[in-house]
């Protein structure tokens, strides 16, 4: 029987598991770090002392400072749409067309918002669903459970009582809501040469993304 008394204390360390009160202060670090300075300006240094830890510590929740970045793109992503903005696709009293319309207006509004305050995100999620196929199969998997499954199940109930047109299955449907919204998300704040220019504006976008979705409900 081994005694734990005996290892010194690098040794006890080394053989404790990875605290998630730990992570989940790295991941807070470098989100912050990341809006303020772009993951290219960012050292894994800078994230782990602001999370009061060290590289090491980090390395060792993420292997990597690409394992990180993997990591907060996840939080980020899954967590603002687990919020009240898209928890309310989860519930079982169906919006009216005008209240989905409502809704997908402030949906999209909160993500610009969202993309203003770290306009690194959608690039660094683009970019790693193309580099790196595992994260993009895993992530993948991930959204369609949580994100696109939901809408789905919502459009098709609506179809079902008559406030939206049959003439799309609601798959496609959610396709093209998911289409308009992202497309124009990673257009603006992950291709777009200035986001924040006169090329883009925000109340007249959302109301065209809108219209336009509403009409494909026919």
């Amino acid at each position: 029987m081994s005694d734990d008394s005996n290892l010194t204390p690098d040794a006890a360390r080394r053989g404790r598991k990875p605290s998630e009160e730990k992570r989940e202060a790295l991941i807070a670090s470098a989100l912050a770090l990341f809006a303020e300075r772009g993951v290219d300006g960012t050292a894994t240094r800078e994230i782990a002392a602001r999370a009061l830890t060290t590289e090491r510590t980090l390395f060792k929740h993420f292997g990597s400072k690409q394992g990180l970045v993997q990591a907060v793109v996840e939080t980020v992503s899954f967590e603002m749409m687990q919020q009240a903005a898209y928890a309310r696709m989860r519930e079982p009293v169906l919006f009216t067309r005008q209240a989905f319309a409502e809704w997908h207006r402030a949906f999209l509004i909160d993500r610009i918002a969202a993309a203003r305050a770290a306009p690194d995100t959608y690039r660094v999620l683009l970019q790693e669903l193309l580099r790196d196929r595992a994260f993009g199969t895993r992530y993948g998997a991930r959204w369609r459970e949580t994100v696109f499954a939901p809408l789905v199940g919502h459009l098709a109930a609506m179809q079902a009582a008559g406030m939206i047109g049959p003439g799309q299955s609601a798959e496609a449907l959610a396709g093209a809501f998911f289409s308009l919204n992202l497309g124009y998300l990673v257009s603006r704040f992950a291709l777009g040469a200035d986001p924040f220019g006169a090329a883009w504006a925000d109340d007249r976008d959302v109301q065209a993304i809108v219209t336009l979705f509403q009409a494909t409900c026919g």
